[in-house]
């Protein structure tokens, strides 16, 4: 008899997942559909990596085209793909330099080592408790949730975590020692939390009153999550320094950090690198995918959808978040929605304790949104 996926899984692969036990063998658009059959509504998207959907055409040209000349040359040498996303991503953005990388934790290890060095005898990096910036032990240490931390030994030093809002204690912990404050432009992974405007304006207050950097992290809400290319930019946050991966490679690994001309300035050969890091045909998906989000008519679509979504949820409880990355919170055990949500064919996530996340394809439909607020109502109950 024939093993299933996730018995084959356990038996191979570190248990570093609670897995579920459902065998996609293919996606189109919004949607993935498994083994028997079955149709899904994908609200995870990959947990915001597949911005696109499942098989775009235009990111499977991109690639197809890339590996039919090359799949690396590494970063001894310039690669057109990679100059043609940078050029886009910074045309974006007010940015004047791009570092490319291969994920999330990468692109906030080489923020957290920019900022160090550009002031070179100021270190401490101020972060919030529920935050995540990944799970090497820069990103780790940066993170403000000590259970991820649990059993791996002392974390790096350096790291301040306050509470999000909190626009007094952020006072009280930047001084002459600050290298930077860092924050995602809304914290997904610890709860779906959007920074309020007194907090925003204490950030940016802060950096001119000590001159320290401001790092965000866009790795899940920006890339037009919020209906905006930068959450920095959706929020006003004035950033040194922004971190970007996920929906940036099109389903493909591909990391990067933006930064201004005075950080850029600090860097020099042998500072920073990557065997993989900006590889051609991640560069090349991610410049498809970028071709098409960046549109008016493409953002306008998630700020629309997202309304719609809203206004849908708020009959089960109170709604977090912003664009299409939004959070229910619920009375129920969330893993218990998720199940069922699952077995009514809607793909959904948690964040933190108490809170269901969407996290839904870009290109969702209005009929997408029915749906799935239809199947979310069922699981609900």
């Amino acid at each position: 008899m024939k093993q299933s996926l996730l018995s084959q899984d356990a038996s191979l692969i570190a248990s570093t997942y609670a897995k579920v036990d459902a065998e996609f063998v293919f996606g189109k658009g919004a949607k993935l559909f498994d083994s028997k059959g079955k149709e899904y509504l994908d609200f995870a998207s990959g947990i915001s990596v597949n911005a696109l959907g499942h098989a775009h055409p235009a990111i499977t040209k991109a690639i197809k085209e890339q590996c039919e000349k090359f799949a690396h040359i590494s970063n001894l040498f310039p690669n057109e793909p990679q100059i043609k996303l940078a050029q886009k991503m910074l045309s974006l953005t007010k940015f004047s330099k791009a570092f490319f990388c291969n994920s999330g934790t990468e692109a906030n290890e080489a923020a957290i080592k920019f900022a160090r060095k550009y002031f070179n005898d100021r270190i401490e990096i101020v972060t919030f408790v529920n935050s995540f910036h990944g799970r090497t032990y820069g990103a780790l240490s940066a993170t403000g949730q000590e259970k991820l931390k649990a059993g791996f030994g002392p974390m790096l030093a350096g790291f301040k975590h306050i509470e999000w809002n909190d626009a007094e204690a952020l006072k009280k912990a930047v001084g002459k020692n600050t290298a930077a404050i860092m924050l995602e432009s809304v914290i997904a992974e610890g709860g779906i939390l959007t920074p309020s405007k007194k907090f925003i304006k204490t950030i940016n207050e802060l950096k001119k009153q000590t001159g320290c950097l401001v790092i965000v992290d866009e790795i899940q809400a920006g890339f037009g999550r919020l209906g905006e290319i930068s959450g920095s930019e959706f929020f006003g946050i004035n950033a040194d320094i922004t971190t970007w991966a996920k929906a940036l490679g099109g389903g493909l690994p591909l990391g990067m950090v933006l930064m201004s001309a005075k950080v850029a300035e600090c860097l020099k050969p042998g500072d920073h690198g990557t065997t993989f890091g900006g590889n051609p045909v991640a560069c090349a998906a991610g410049l498809a995918v970028l071709e098409i989000i960046s549109k008016p008519k493409f953002l306008a679509n998630v700020r629309e959808r997202s309304a719609q979504l809203k206004e849908g949820l708020k009959r089960f409880g109170n709604v977090r978040g912003e664009g299409l990355l939004l959070g229910l919170e619920v009375q129920k055990p969330v893993a218990e929605i998720i199940a069922a949500c699952r077995e009514q064919g809607l793909l959904v996530l948690r964040a933190g304790t108490n809170v269901l996340r969407l996290l839904p394809p870009l290109i969702i439909t209005k009929s997408d949104v029915k749906a799935a607020l239809k199947k979310i109502d069922v699981a609900i109950g």
